[in-house]
């Protein structure tokens, strides 16, 4: 028999596990440390790139290999910082309609690797079938 004050506790309970999800349960963990070294590896690569911008270094492999670095570490900034806001707002909680949509994306996601698979395997079969 449960009494208001166990039900109270359960409402207010802010455990999330795996079965929450795993990209739920890995950013509400890690995504604090992960979009905090993501925003200074951006920084510190942009710096580098200036850097070698002002010393006329910009245009060589390194200078486009900080560049990248710097627009990937951004990137992965960006999408972090917004899916920890929209866990926020949510609460951390997973509505029902997000069940569905993760099974539909996961099929999705196994339908585009299948097809990419097979793609890559016909044109390597073609290569070693008719060589030039």
């Amino acid at each position: 028999m449960q009494t208001e004050g166990d039900r109270a506790n359960q409402d207010f309970e802010d455990e999330i596990t795996p079965q929450d999800g795993l990209l739920r349960y890995w950013i509400f963990f890690n995504g604090e440390q992960f979009r905090l070294f993501a925003a200074l590896a951006a920084a510190f690569f942009a710096i580098l790139w200036c850097f070698s911008y002002i010393l006329g270094n910009s245009g060589g492999a390194i200078g486009t290999v900080l560049l990248i670095l710097a627009v990937v570490s951004f990137g992965i900034w960006r999408l972090l910082d917004r899916q920890i806001r929209e866990f926020e707002t949510k609460g951390w909680r997973k509505g029902k309609e997000s069940v569905r949509k993760e099974k539909v994306e996961i099929r999705v996601a196994i339908v585009l690797w299948l097809f990419i698979l097979i793609n890559i395997c016909i044109i390597m079969l073609w290569q070693w079938r008719h060589p030039h």
